[in-house]
């Protein structure tokens, strides 16, 4: 299926660039341009997708492109952005998570259109959901076909959204030291692998399979009183939540407020 976005051109071809982009090669036939930066990335969508080709530089991308996704670390946007000459007929889609609107409509005009969006990994096998603002259906359509697009009306919600995909690292550390522990108890690590990957797997999907009961329903459901689900579940919990994973959000929410200016 293709997109009505025309040409799609990626300023920026790091992880999560190449998670998308290979989640659109697979469901669609548009032309990609990826720009050249992280050679050995590029290189390896160029190959595996017909529909994907590496422009000579950024404003080759930019030139070639109806819809430019920008995708560069933030710690070097402004001297990447700057330079570069958009037209106004473009649409510009930011996956930057601490540049605000405000400054990507500065920096990219004449652009007519500038969409922010936090797409993550999953969206290469179209199972990422993806916050998006403002509301704009081709950009709704483009990541409806990754997985789940949901569009927000306000930044400081955006900003809410965007902190919670700071977590991603957390959840793997989180299978990561149970499966050590079971190592260090004398478990193959092969099997302490497939063990809590299936684990945590399975119960990632106890929400869509029981719609209607909120997460703290489900951690109750599953321990029993004076059980061992009990023990680690009040060893490692205040009031139902992780407090220092609570107060992380907390630093990383008041982190892209201040990008954007915006004192808590």
């Amino acid at each position: 299926m293709a997109s009505s976005v025309g040409t799609l051109g990626f300023v920026g071809t790091g992880t999560i660039a190449a998670a998308m982009i290979e989640g659109l090669a697979l469901s669609g036939s548009e032309p990609i341009i990826v720009s050249p930066r992280n050679a050995g990335i590029a290189a390896d969508l160029a190959a595996r997708f017909p529909n994907v080709t590496i422009a000579a530089d950024n404003q080759a991308v930019v030139d070639a492109s109806d819809m430019v996704v920008l995708s560069v670390r933030p710690q070097i946007a402004d001297e990447v952005l700057r330079p570069l000459h958009f037209r106004a007929d473009q649409h510009v889609l930011s996956l930057i998570a601490t540049i605000s609107l405000d400054y990507l409509h500065e920096v990219t005009a004449p652009a007519a259109t500038v969409t922010r969006a936090v797409p993550l990994p999953p969206v290469a096998r179209g199972q990422g959901p993806t916050a998006m603002f403002p509301p704009n259906a081709a950009v709704k359509a483009l990541y409806d076909r990754l997985g789940t697009a949901i569009e927000l009306g306000d930044e400081s919600e955006f900003d809410v959204f965007s902190s919670v995909t700071a977590t991603m690292g957390a959840y793997f550390a989180f299978a990561h030291t149970i499966a050590a522990w079971m190592v260090d108890e004398g478990v193959d690590t092969g099997r302490a692998h497939a063990f809590t990957a299936q684990l945590l797997e399975g119960l990632g999907t106890a929400s869509r399979a029981t719609p209607g009961r909120d997460f703290a329903e489900l951690a109750d459901e599953h321990q029993t009183r004076g059980g061992i689900n009990e023990q680690v579940f009040r060893a490692i919990t205040r009031d139902g939540v992780l407090p220092e994973l609570d107060a992380a959000l907390d630093g990383v929410l008041a982190r892209l407020r201040a990008g954007r200016g915006i004192k808590d």
